[in-house]
Parts: C-alpha cells; structure tokens; sequence
C-alpha cells in the first residue's frame, strides 16, 4: 500500500481566501478528483453546479498534500 497519500481539497476564492478541507486517504487521484467533483456538483446545484460555481467564486480548486499542502491535482484553475 505505498500509494497511500493523505490529501486535503483546497480552495482559493476570488476574494483570495483559502480554505482548507480535512485530511483524507487515497490511493487514486483521478478518482478521488472525479469524487470531489461529484460532491461539488451536488453542493452547487443550487446555482448552477461545479463549473458555474467555480467560475462565479472560485480562482482555484485543488487537492493538496496533508502534510505539505503542496499541490498533487489542479481541479479548477482560472
């Protein structure tokens, strides 16, 4: 299980705030990026969903290493 990475969704909003979310295992970034643009998606229907809501709110969306929080997977960057 050496693939193992604990991960983090950040957003960076055009207000230039950051958030951080909670640490989180995976051992597939693709799906995990699928996985959190699906949750987006669901959050965000209420204005359109995940696209239209990053372009309205968001500069960047990623998931980033837990420990280092350095960027493993842009999944929305203006």
């Amino acid at each position: 299980m050496s693939d193992l990475i604990y991960i983090r969704v950040l957003q960076h909003d055009t207000e230039d705030n950051i958030r951080i979310g909670m640490t989180f295992p995976t051992v597939d970034i693709d799906a995990t990026v699928d996985a959190v643009k699906a949750n987006y998606e669901k959050e965000m229907g209420w204005c359109g969903g995940f696209e239209k809501a990053c372009k309205e709110y968001w500069k960047r969306v990623a998931l980033v290493n837990a420990e280092t929080l350095e960027i493993v997977k842009v999944i929305y960057q203006r």
